[in-house]
This record gives C-alpha cells, sequence and structure tokens, in this order.
C-alpha cells in the first residue's frame, strides 16, 4: 500500500510538472497567430445573450475592431487576464473597440460572483453567455482562453491561443492600433 502511495505522488508530481512546463511555453509563446492555425475560412455567426438577457449579434459591430474572447470563471489563466481586457476596453472603447467575452457553460449568479469577487463592473466588457459551447466549437477555439481580433468589415484578422497577460504589450497594441486606423 506504501508503494503505491509513493507512485501515486510521484505521478501527481511529475504531472503537474509537465503542465508547469506547458503552461511556460505556452505564455512564452503566446502572440497573434494567423486564423489559417484554426482552419476559419470566413467569420462563423456569433448570437448569443448578454447577462441582461439581450440577444448581441456580432454584426452590428460592424465598423468597429472587436475582440472575441472565450473564457470561463474557473479557469486561471482567464482570471488572470480579464483585467487586461477591461483595460483594453477602457482603452480603446471610444475610439471604435469592443470586446465580447464569451463565457463557457456558466450559469449568471456564477458570472456574477466572480465579477464582483474581482471587482469587476458588469458592464466594463460585454459578456455573453455561450451556455451549449456551441459558438465555442463554431469558432474552432482552442482551450480557453482563446482570443480573435476582427477588423472593421468584421473578418477574423489573428487568434491568440492563451492569457494575454501584458494589454500594453507591443504585440498587442500594435496590431489593434493598426487595425482602429484602417
Amino acid at each position: 500500500m506504501q508503494v503505491l502511495k509513493k507512485q501515486t505522488a510521484k505521478g501527481a508530481l511529475f504531472s503537474l510538472f509537465f503542465l508547469y512546463l506547458s503552461l511556460v511555453a505556452n505564455c512564452a509563446n503566446a502572440q497573434w497567430r494567423p486564423i489559417s492555425q484554426v482552419g476559419l475560412r470566413q467569420t462563423p455567426p456569433l448570437q448569443l445573450n448578454n447577462l441582461a438577457g439581450e440577444a448581441i449579434n456580432i454584426d452590428t459591430f460592424k465598423g468597429n475592431v472587436v475582440l472575441v474572447n472565450f473564457w470561463a470563471s474557473w479557469c486561471e489563466p482567464c482570471r488572470e487576464e480579464f483585467t487586461e481586457l477591461t483595460h483594453l476596453q477602457e482603452k480603446y472603447g471610444a475610439k471604435g473597440f469592443k470586446i465580447l467575452a464569451i463565457n463557457l457553460a456558466e450559469m449568471k449568479p456564477r458570472i456574477i460572483q466572480f465579477l464582483k469577487g474581482n471587482s469587476i463592473p458588469e458592464n466594463s466588457i460585454e459578456i455573453l453567455q455561450d451556455r451549449s459551447s456551441i459558438i465555442y466549437k463554431t469558432w474552432k477555439a482552442r482551450g480557453i482562453p482563446t482570443t480573435f481580433l476582427l477588423n472593421k468589415q468584421g473578418k477574423i484578422i489573428s487568434v491568440w491561443f492563451g492569457a494575454i497577460d501584458n494589454a500594453d504589450s507591443e504585440e498587442v497594441t500594435e496590431k489593434i492600433e493598426t487595425l482602429l486606423r484602417q
């Protein structure tokens, strides 16, 4: 029995070590990537309810640069990224920039609890609920967080796998500012 416990503990530590390495590698390689890496030829439809129960259609944001972010409150990188996203919305919102934060499969009370627990105003970002993860699958997101950047014509330009951990980095701001100028 003692040997089994030691093997289980070693296996768990080994798994945690490789999980850590993959997270570090993912963060080190986090950057805008071509949309071809997810296999989308065009922007899929997106219509979901926001927290107020209103149907929001992505087509209404044509003329704006749109960032579509898939997240969940239980996802630690998503939680850490959320303040970066609110910063981007505050910084560029008046210039025609809109963030649609698509929550995966969580009920409204859990989302509100997450926002309150992190001192994030409910209306700081448009939060949409993808309760059945249909939009997540249609957009071919790979894990969470995954973020898509759309130009003013509504075409997906780039995708970011993993958390955006520095909204003021040149990697993030240059792409957004270029699209806003177009």
